[in-house]
């Protein structure tokens, strides 16, 4: 039960430069985007799977615990901060391998730390047809682990977990799990066949601390012929309950394949600049609407894409006060997409990477950085709190409505994005942000992320992903689920390397 003994022999496996327990190194690995207390006592940075399997087998030795981390922009959701105190951290950073690609079957497989810019640069690269959905954060983000995460993104893979196979996964015990078809030989099958045969253990690994997962492959999704960037917005919240009927139509009978984006009209000039007059700056940017909304239409032939447009209008134009719809037609591949604007939200409808959506939460600092944004390193107050709402016009407004009120009590700009990756729910995320320079502004923020849970179980809008303690509190479970996911933990992990969680 000695760390020292546990640092040198990991020294020993990786090599003195690739563990370190100095404080300079400790200090980003226990910064958040808010406060926290839990604390890292050291960082391991293996090279590959060999290297992980020997750090999981000196931390069960020892009696360490290790959390995990591929690249560390969980902003908002706890960074790299580990949930226990005394854990240490291992970094998957080194792992950055694209291990293979397939253009004809569309798939692409990747170790934690290749990020969303790499497989972009890669199918750039390659001038390749298909494009990865991206992601609304850094694009230095680990595309594993936000597909772990059930993080969500853009294209008609936007349910990012939902179009992943193949993990390879290390236990503490010193085992392998490769998932699907993977543990077989002599077959093609593994990164083309989700579950495989028998139990499918995948969902074991998301949202999970049951074992260390060092490669999945991805589904990549073709770049359409047609593409049609429809931009829509309803001047009140009176007219919110008929757009989100509108939309689920279109998505339940196929018009609409691609996320819908929602955002209330301060979350849409967070984006644009930092914090002001925001009645006056409203004004002067046009955004004199309550949501603003987008998606795309989209279609491998021109006529394709023209029979989603009709549709669409159809069904949507009586429920918003304004739309727009930008078209282009043509031969797409990576680094020559059809929305050649260079606008974020274009950019992130086609796979592309930017890092503009991070600016905004910059909102309450006086400026942000030209590039390279870390809200960690610059002091930006940042909380999400994810929910999940029945995709009803009726209950997502009351959602809204208790989003607005709480956070005002609270003293915080309301803040609201929502995603429809889906039919049948959609995807709430009020945005909490504040210089963390402030005193007494991290107590507040944690405050409004408390209130803010506590209403939404009101309204039965459960998480649907949350962040390291103390954002990880759920509601008692009504079955055994609890019990058997011990029993589970004594089996993959009966030494609670890993954690509790």
């Amino acid at each position: 039960m000695s760390l020292a003994a546990a640092l040198l022999e990991w020294r020993a496996a990786l090599g003195p430069s690739h563990v370190a327990d100095d404080p300079a190194t400790l200090l980003a690995f226990n910064t958040a985007t808010f406060a926290t207390t839990q604390r890292a006592v050291a960082v391991l940075r293996p090279a590959d799977a060999a290297q992980v399997r020997e750090c999981l087998r000196i931390a069960t030795r020892h009696g360490q615990r290790l959390h995990p981390v591929s690249r560390g922009c969980n902003w908002g959701l706890g960074s790299r901060v580990p949930p226990d105190d005394g854990a240490v951290v291992l970094d998957l950073s080194r792992l950055d391998a694209i291990v293979d690609f397939d253009e004809t079957m569309a798939w692409i497989t990747v170790e934690p730390g290749v990020t969303f810019a790499q497989v972009y640069a890669f199918l750039r690269e390659r001038r390749s047809r298909l494009f990865v959905n991206s992601i609304g954060g850094s694009p230095r983000s680990s595309v594993l682990a936000n597909a772990l995460a059930r993080g969500d993104g853009s294209g008609p893979y936007g349910d990012r977990w939902s179009h992943v196979c193949g993990l390879e996964v290390l236990l503490s015990t010193g085992e392998t799990i490769r998932t699907g078809y993977g543990r077989f030989a002599h077959t093609p099958l593994g990164p083309l066949h989700r579950h495989g045969v028998g139990p499918a253990l995948d969902g074991l690994f998301s949202q999970s601390s049951l074992g260390v997962v060092t490669r999945l492959t991805i589904w990549l999704a073709p770049l359409p012929h047609s593409i049609q960037a429809a931009r829509f917005s309803v001047a009140t919240d009176e007219r919110l309950p008929g757009l989100i009927d509108a939309l689920r139509a279109l998505t339940l009978e196929g018009t609409l394949r691609w996320p819908i984006g929602l955002w209330n009209h301060t979350r849409v000039l967070s984006t644009l600049e930092s914090r002001g007059d925001v009645p006056r700056r409203l004004q002067a940017r046009g955004l004199v609407h309550r949501w603003h909304g987008l998606t795309a239409l989209t279609g491998m032939t021109e006529l394709q894409g023209r029979a989603h447009r009709e549709r669409f209008v159809e069904v949507l134009g009586p429920a918003v006060d304004s739309w727009n719809i930008e078209e282009r037609i043509g031969e797409a591949r990576s680094g020559e997409e059809l929305l050649l604007e260079e606008e974020p939200a274009f950019c992130f409808l086609q796979g592309i990477p930017h890092e503009e959506s991070v600016r905004s939460v910059y909102w309450h600092k006086p400026s942000s950085p030209r590039s390279g944004l870390d809200p960690d390193r610059d002091g930006c107050g940042v909380l999400w709190s994810c929910a999940a709402a029945p995709m009803q016009g009726a209950s997502v407004l009351a959602a809204m409505n208790a989003i607005h009120a709480v956070m005002a009590d609270h003293g915080f700009d309301p803040l609201i994005a929502a995603m429809g990756l889906q039919p049948r729910a959609l995807h709430l995320a009020p945005l909490i942000l504040w210089d963390r320079e402030v005193p007494g502004r991290d107590d507040a923020a944690l405050a409004c992320h408390t209130a803010l849970r506590a209403a939404f179980e009101g309204l039965g809008c459960l998480p649907y992903r949350v962040g390291t303690p103390p954002l990880d509190a759920l509601p008692p479970s009504l079955d055994d689920h609890d019990a058997v996911m011990s029993r589970l933990r004594d089996a993959l992990d009966p030494k609670r390397c890993l954690g509790d969680r």
